[in-house]
């Protein structure tokens, strides 16, 4: 039974050394191409999973991963959004460009 056991953890740990669980981490999937743009949203609610913002295009969400901090209702964000157009990669990634009030 110990040699089952032991057999088994030799087994699992490399897999589990693999992962990495700081950041949002890289795209998943792949290959893919992406349409940079810069956007700005004004901020309309907020919780502990990120933020929704009213923008030129209408509302949007954007996860507490992107946003580092979390801003608060009626912040106004700039924000560089990455839109997939090729490949099954993440649909959308943001990067925040500047805060204000």
């Amino acid at each position: 039974m110990r040699l089952i056991t032991g057999l088994a953890l030799i087994a699992i740990l490399p897999g589990l050394a693999a992962c990495d669980l700081v950041g949002p981490g890289p795209i998943a999937g792949g290959p893919c191409s992406y349409e940079t743009s810069i956007v700005e949203g004004t901020v309309t609610e907020v919780d502990e999973d990120g933020a929704l913002l009213m923008g030129e295009e209408g509302e949007f969400w954007v996860t507490a991963e992107y946003l580092g901090t979390l801003p608060e209702v009626g912040d106004t964000l700039t924000l560089q959004r990455e839109r997939i157009t090729e490949g099954t990669c993440t649909p959308e990634i943001y990067s925040v460009v500047e805060t204000g009030n």
